[in-house]
């Protein structure tokens, strides 16, 4: 398929990006034309592009596969910073976390739209947290998953990030209690804002979030480790047991060891079945292997805390994307349903906190 034709099929400028990548992803390579390219269903973040490529290099014609992030023009994760992905990208290539080659990237809307990334394509499965059941290698060796799952997370959680890029790209500055603050912030102020211009209230997260601030660990910004904020099945490319890749780092932070390890615990990764974290394996095969693979103990305390903190922004972003739908004049009762499940869920998360009942 010639750039042309892709161009009058789908209305993105391939030319334009054909020229980039032959300059920018593909350096000393000549004739660079785009054959093909695909659009994966799915997700809530970011534009995704797996794109074919032919080019001459070296006297021999070569065909490359690439993957492109685009940032959308909105969305309940934005801002989207293509900034912040070279960043990961860059300083997570000299580690052992599993990540795609980062080729190119630009912010120059005259390329491509809007900001973008290229990475190399990684072949593996890919598997959304609510479908991973029908998975054969889940149904088969579900355990295994789950133990790749942590020592990955090991291996982020060993990644160093002081006097790299990534201390001003997973910003903002602060110890463990002033990037909650942030955090809570981010998400609420959006629903805030929302729930005004369609006169309503929204006092139940308006208290959860000054209950966070309140609560939130006072651990030093020097303590600190990287997190990914959305470690879950659909963010990682898998080969056979292997994690190939962690993708989508758009919520990346800086926080302590038990905050992802929150998020693999609160009751929206768990879903069904309320004894499997992540949707993989129960807490004590976790907890074993986590302190095997990191030389640390379980916080349950400060991991409960973290279950809210991530309940507390799924909720959010749920919320905000009913009153989105009431506005626009559709509501589906899903939504609505959802949104009284989280409620429910985080709510009795922080009464087990407060009556010191680690229940998981």
């Amino acid at each position: 398929m010639s750039n042309d034709t892709q161009s009058a099929r789908s209305g993105e400028r391939w030319d334009r990006l054909a020229e980039f990548l032959q300059t920018q992803a593909f350096p000393g390579s000549s004739e660079l034309r785009i054959t093909d390219t695909e659009r994966p269903s799915g997700g809530a973040s970011w534009e995704t592009f797996l794109v074919g490529v032919e080019f001459q290099e070296n006297g021999k014609r070569k065909k490359k596969r690439v993957a492109i992030k685009r940032a959308p023009a909105s969305g309940p994760l934005a801002p989207y910073l293509v900034s912040k992905d070279v960043a990961i990208f860059t300083t997570l290539a000299h580690s052992d976390v599993p990540i795609p080659e980062l080729l190119a990237w630009s912010e120059d809307p005259a390329v491509f739209v809007r900001p973008f990334s290229v990475t190399a394509f990684i072949e593996g499965d890919s598997h959304d947290i609510t479908k991973v059941e029908r998975w054969p290698v889940w149904q088969e060796r579900r355990d295994a998953l789950g133990l790749e799952i942590i020592d990955t997370l090991a291996a982020l959680q060993r990644a160093p990030w002081q006097g790299t890029s990534l201390e001003a790209a997973l910003g903002p500055r602060g110890a463990a209690h002033e990037r909650v603050a942030a955090l809570v912030d981010r998400y609420l102020d959006p629903l805030i804002e929302s729930a005004r211009a369609n006169e309503i209230g929204v006092p139940l997260w308006r208290d959860m979030g000054l209950w966070l601030k309140q609560k939130a660990p006072q651990d030093p910004e020097d303590s600190l480790v990287i997190v990914h904020g959305d470690y879950r099945f659909g963010n990682f490319l898998w080969q056979d047991t292997t994690i190939a890749a962690v993708l989508d780092w758009e919520r990346a932070t800086l926080g302590p060891p038990m905050q992802d390890l929150g998020f693999i615990c609160m009751p929206l990764s768990r879903r069904k079945d309320p004894k499997i974290m992540a949707k993989a394996i129960p807490f004590d095969t976790l907890a074993k292997r986590y302190e095997e693979a990191t030389s640390r103990s379980i916080d349950l305390p400060v991991l409960q805390f973290y279950s809210v903190l991530w309940q507390f922004i799924e909720g959010v972003n749920s919320t905000r994307s009913s009153l989105a739908g009431a506005a626009s004049g559709r509501v589906g009762s899903g939504g609505l349903l959802q949104t009284n499940l989280v409620e429910r869920q985080t709510l009795r998360l922080m009464e087990d906190y407060e009556a010191g009942r680690m229940r998981l």
